[in-house]
């Protein structure tokens, strides 16, 4: 029963859902018919040998022709013709089954046979053809970060020295080093809009490809391990790890073709790694200190390297043969960069000096004194300008030219610097693990912004975020208040100022009233003197009336300065009262903008927390994935090794029942009979043996196919799981 069941098994289709293309059983025989009469023992042309599979898989002398899953190699070109040379190069071409068949067996992971496991493929999944002018803009969009984890991996109460900073060079993208992970922010936001988690140790190292899309990363554990990892920073997948060592790697960069990683480090040594296979390809012993910076040139040409003790060396980046022995500095090398049209290479030391080579001849163009003590940090923009820091706790700016355009003091020792892509903005980090941004114009003094590095969980953002909106709710509330309680003060001054205005206008009309009675009465005076008749009596009386309407004139006058007083103090107690309440209009404006920009902030917070869940389920169901194939392949073996102990059983059954048979027809007695009935004893006890043992392994056969099914179930769940919650984080977003 349990051989029908794992029959059953074998027979499943989530095992033979595709065929095994293998090396002896489909690939050997089209070499035999088609390649074998220059690809043998005898005659390996071109240093081919295809009779067999380690000769295939080893390759000729220029290099592997086949690559796991790369459809696009060596033999795959010839054998189509569509690249030099073709394949067979006499007769007749392949036909389309026996190339098809070539390309599964490709795809499939170059097994050897039925039962091998397949090969992981090691191309890096992106364009590996080298552009014509590698520093001109690459088409499309650029280069931006989307949909990516924005949960840290790691979360630290105080930030830690930055080690490196880099920018796109052709996009607002700046990537900062942080414990354990590289934090990528918008360089006009200054938003933190992506995270690349680096579990092997603390990144050292950062260099963007030419093209803006790549990003690698070179880092470890000192005394422990290094590695480099190449990022796509569009999805923040990893495309290439490279350069295992036995020490933090401390400076690396990929050339623009993608097939070459250059790493120094402790070691002293300069190694070069092939990306497709990931082994070293040289080894360049010529460097008496450790390794502290490298630098390939944007064409891809040439690689610069520079060590602790000053040395600087300009290297063949294909062939690793030496370009140019670069000396003058007295110190370690803190920077090595190439300008954008790879002419021109900067060195940064710790002798203060930054030092200017032009790459034709290796000459110094240029040396500048930029900071005394050391410089610490340059890097160069697309346009030939530059900023360099240094122990001064300075960083300067400088035109193309090599002139001084601006200094700017630091709280901090620098430890990096860069230039934005369009050449705006510059940005300094420091051991404090800050970077300050300040603008890249000679126009007045510059604003510097400073941002830390040690972002916190999504959690404390949206605890933050609510706090926030609850202090903005509470000022309005408060404004409001406030300008209800304006708004009866603006009312009572109004009615206070409508008032002493009246007064004050009454007043006025009483002086005008007094005036003209002084006029008239100093008239009817003057009249009654110049005219004959008047009498004394009558004079008197005109005069008693002058002095009478004089009295009441300066008795106005005098009313007349108080009131207006007070209707410059009811005024002024007016225009209090409303700046009061445009005061409170303004900030529950100001709170009500800030709400508004929070509930943005907020939303996209909760997208992102749901987002990292689904990135999360997304990694399980891939370690769920790799964990089922490698079961499968685990199960295949098995099964496969299922067919010696079967066969023996079955054979050792035949043979007893075979001796039994002849032994029931024999006529034997006496000590030949007890003979042969302890063969077959004998022969009962190998087959119950080979029964058992059988059992046992198709016991466990069983077993493995069980933990597949649930390996497959959890991985399908995990699957389903992640797609929901990248919906949720879609329609979260909008």
């Amino acid at each position: 029963m349990l051989r029908l069941t794992v029959i059953c098994l074998a027979a499943s289709p989530l095992l033979t859902a595709q065929e095994r293309i293998s090396y002896d059983d489909h690939i050997l025989p089209i070499f035999e018919q088609s390649c074998l009469n220059c690809h043998n023992p005898d005659k390996t042309k071109g240093g081919l040998d295809l009779s067999n599979y380690a000769g295939a898989i080893k390759g000729g002398s220029s290099g592997k022709v086949v690559e796991p899953g790369d459809t696009s190699s060596t033999m795959v070109n010839c054998i189509k013709q569509t690249a030099e040379p073709e394949m067979p190069p006499e007769g007749e071409k392949l036909s389309g089954e026996q190339i098809a068949l070539i390309v599964k067996w490709i795809e499939g992971g170059l097994l050897e046979n039925k039962s091998s496991t397949a090969r992981k493929p090691s191309k890096p999944k992106f364009e590996i053809a080298l552009r014509s002018d590698p520093s001109a803009k690459p088409d499309g969009p650029p280069p931006m970060p989307e949909h990516m984890l924005l949960e840290p991996p790691v979360i630290t109460g105080k930030a830690s020295a930055v080690h490196a900073i880099a920018a796109s060079p052709w996009a607002p993208l700046l990537a900062v080093t942080g414990q354990k992970q590289i934090l990528l922010h918008h360089t006009d936001t200054l938003e933190l809009i992506g995270i690349l988690p680096f579990p092997e140790g603390d990144p050292i190292s950062l260099a963007f490809t030419p093209d803006a899309r790549y990003l690698i990363v070179g880092g470890g554990v000192p005394g422990k391990n290094g590695v480099t990892v190449t990022f796509d920073v569009t999805n923040g997948s990893r495309v290439v790890s490279a350069g295992r060592e036995f020490d933090s790697i401390l400076a690396a960069d990929i050339r623009p073709s993608f097939d070459i990683v250059a790493t120094g480090g402790p070691s002293k040594l300069l190694k070069l790694w092939n990306t497709r296979s990931g082994e070293r390809v040289h080894s360049i012993k010529k460097h008496t200190d450790w390794i502290t910076a490298l630098d390939i040139s944007p064409d891809g040409i040439l690689l610069a390297s520079g060590d602790r003790n000053g040395g600087v060396w300009v290297w063949e980046a294909e062939t690793a043969n030496e370009f140019h022995t670069l000396r003058g500095h007295q110190s370690g090398i803190t920077s090595l960069s190439f300008r954008a049209d790879s002419n021109i290479l900067a060195s940064a030391s710790e002798d203060g000096s930054v030092r200017f080579w032009e790459m034709n001849n290796g000459g110094e163009v240029k040396k500048i004194d930029a900071h005394p003590g050391g410089v610490t940090a340059f890097a160069f923009a697309k346009n030939g300008t530059f900023v360099t820091a240094g122990r001064d706790k300075k960083a300067k700016l400088w035109k193309a030219d090599f002139n001084a355009l601006r200094e700017i003091k630091l709280p901090f020792l620098p430890t990096a610097a860069a230039i934005d892509w369009e050449g705006k903005r510059a940005f300094v980090a420091d051991a404090s693990g800050n970077v300050q941004v300040f603008p890249t114009t000679e126009k007045g003094e510059p604003e510097i912004i400073s941002f830390a590095t040690n972002p916190p969980c999504i959690e404390t953002r949206l605890q933050s975020i609510a706090q926030r909106i609850l202090v903005a709710q509470a000022i309005i509330m408060d404004a409001e208040k406030a300008t209800d309680s304006a708004g009866k003060s603006i009312k009572a001054a109004a009615n206070r100022l409508a008032a002493e205005e009246n007064n004050h206008r009454q007043a006025q009309k009483i002086l005008y009233a007094c005036e003209d009675g002084v006029r008239q009465a100093t008239e009817r005076l003057t009249k009654l003197k110049a005219a004959t008749g008047t009498t004394p009596a009558e004079i008197e009386q005109a005069a008693a009336t002058l002095i009478a309407s004089t009295k009441s004139r300066d008795a106005a006058k005098a009313r007349i300065e108080p009131t207006g007083a007070q209707v410059a103090a009811a005024r002024k107690a007016l225009e209090e009262a409303q700046e009061i309440a445009g005061q409170g209009d303004k900030k529950a404006e100001a709170a009500k903008a800030e709400i508004v920009s929070l509930r943005a902030s907020e939303k996209i917070w909760s997208a992102a927390e749901i987002n990292n869940h689904s990135l999360k389920s997304a990694t399980e169901a891939k370690m769920l994935s790799d964990k089922g194939e490698a079961e499968i392949e685990a199960f295949r073996s098995a099964l496969s090794a299922l067919e010696a102990p079967s066969t023996a059983l079955a054979e050792k059954r035949r043979e007893r029942a075979s001796f039994a048979e002849r032994l029931e027809t024999s006529a034997l007695t006496g000590p030949a009979s007890a003979e042969a009935i302890a063969t077959l004893r004998a022969l009962d006890s190998s087959v119950e043996n080979l029964a058992e043992a059988l059992h046992k392994k198709e016991t466990s056969l069983a077993e493995s196919r069980s933990r597949i099914d649930s390996t497959i179930k959890a991985m399908a769940e995990a699957k389903r799981q992640s797609a929901r919650l990248r919906e949720s984080y879609l329609q979260a977003l909008h």
